[in-house]
């Protein structure tokens, strides 16, 4: 063989060992990959337990509340009894409060359940008086169940402005006319039998408790459980809250009812933002167990907001809170006291769970129409709460209301401004993209 053949076939030899080998090593990387384990397997497969299929598992689908019940609650602010109103509700010798309420009785019917809070105390006769001693009649309360309302706030600032027997008088008549009530009691028996009351609206059980800072520096020495007060010195500036009162009635309260409602008469007459002490006794509430917070005594609007609660047991839940909502039904002339709303909060339960919560809240902007503050004396009336959109709308539709002027509109057109700015504007049930 000569040398040239020679090294020819040893070239060949080589080269078919060569792809041999690597046909050898190929097969061998994929034996390899089809029988060794992954080393780093999708989270739902490694998550599978032994012996199950290796598909993804679907996600879990959020908890559905199938069977639910709803109800609805209207709240209006303090009813602020000034000489008048008495003067505008008397005819032939009686008195009736209805029409100085307007078209906001059709609102307020319409919820399931509606409150306000009543800043005076019911005389069984005259004389009728105003500040700084309220004393109304007893037609007041009938006047009050007329429009719609189902319970009473009577613990004010001036619950005592009759003293022990107005109490108890006002309780009566209010009994009478039908309307449930809370924060004021004719005896010992009836505060220890818990400082709440609780309304079934709808299937849900809301109870309601309030509280007042002060009594119009009017003591109750011998009467103390006849109001629910909740400052040690409310004599002297109400500043001494007195928390484990407070405690001990949110825990009794919240065993009792699916939603726990407060009122509070606090803070500063005419300020238009919280006090310090407001907001630290708001934050007490929520966090003891409240779900609605509804303030009153400054005169004037204050600021409202749903707010998320963490639980202690780590649970999440919303509350709402307005530390004013203002004067509901008065005669005042000072800034920001002819403007409230109707708060309108939506409850849902689910009644298989029992888990209840807010489901939805907006308010209805109100307007105190004066007529004596613009020189118009020949129109039938003098005070009427209107709607402040639909009072606007007709002006602005070219149809304005017979009493509303140019004066008059502006001053509403800034009322409603005023209120966007305390409240916000986004719970304004009118408010483009909102309830």
């Amino acid at each position: 063989m000569n040398k040239k053949l020679k090294i020819a076939l040893v070239a060949f030899a080589a080269v078919v060992v060569l792809i041999i080998g690597a046909v050898i090593i190929a097969s061998v990387a994929r034996s390899g990959q089809e029988e060794a384990p992954e080393s780093a397997p999708p989270a739902e497969v490694s998550a599978q337990p032994s012996g199950t299929s290796t598909e993804p598992p679907a996600a879990t689908p959020t908890p559905e509340h199938v069977n639910t019940v709803t109800s609805t609650l209207a709240v209006g602010g303090d009813i602020v009894m000034h000489t008048g109103l008495n003067a505008e509700a008397l005819t032939d010798g009686s008195y009736n409060y209805g029409p100085i309420f307007g078209v906001l009785g059709d609102y307020i019917s319409q919820a399931d359940y509606a409150v306000c809070s009543l800043v005076t105390t019911i005389a069984g006769s005259g004389p009728y008086t105003a500040y700084p001693l309220f004393r109304s009649p007893v037609s007041l309360a009938s006047s009050i169940a007329s429009v719609g309302f189902d319970l009473v706030n009577t613990a004010t600032s001036h619950a005592v402005d009759s003293y022990k027997d107005g109490i108890t008088t006002t309780l009566d008549v209010l009994d009478s006319a039908g309307l449930a009530h809370v924060g004021t009691y004719r005896s010992e028996e009836e505060r220890s039998a818990g400082n709440y009351t609780v309304a079934d609206i709808n299937g849900i059980s809301v109870a309601f408790l309030s509280y007042t800072c002060d009594t119009n520096d009017i003591p109750v020495a011998g009467f103390e459980y006849a109001v629910s007060i909740c400052t040690e010195d409310y004599l002297d500036n109400g500043q001494t809250v007195d928390y484990e009162l407070m405690r001990s009635d949110l825990e009794s309260a919240g065993a009792a009812a699916d939603i726990v409602f407060v009122f509070m008469s606090w803070g500063e007459e005419f300020a238009t933002q919280p006090t310090e002490q407001q907001q630290e006794i708001a934050d007490f509430l929520f966090n003891n167990g409240a779900d609605i917070i509804i303030g009153g005594k400054c005169r004037v609007p204050q600021p409202m907001e749903l707010r998320e609660i963490v639980d202690e047991d780590g649970s999440r839940r919303t509350g709402f809170i307005c530390y004013s909502l203002g004067n509901f039904l008065s005669c005042q002339n000072d800034e920001y006291t002819d403007i409230s709303s109707i708060v309108n909060i939506s409850l849902t339960k689910d009644t298989d769970t029992g888990e209840a919560w807010i489901e939805d809240v907006s308010y209805r902007p109100i307007f105190m129409a004066d007529l004596y503050d613009y020189d118009i004396n020949d129109y039938g009336w003098h005070y009427r709460m209107v709607d402040l959109h639909a009072a606007l709308d007709s002006y602005e539709n070219g149809t304005p209301w017979e009493f509303i002027t140019d004066e008059v509109y502006y001053d509403m057109a800034a009322g409603l401004e005023a209120l966007h700015e305390f409240y916000g504007a986004e719970l304004d049930y009118a408010y483009e993209g909102g309830n």
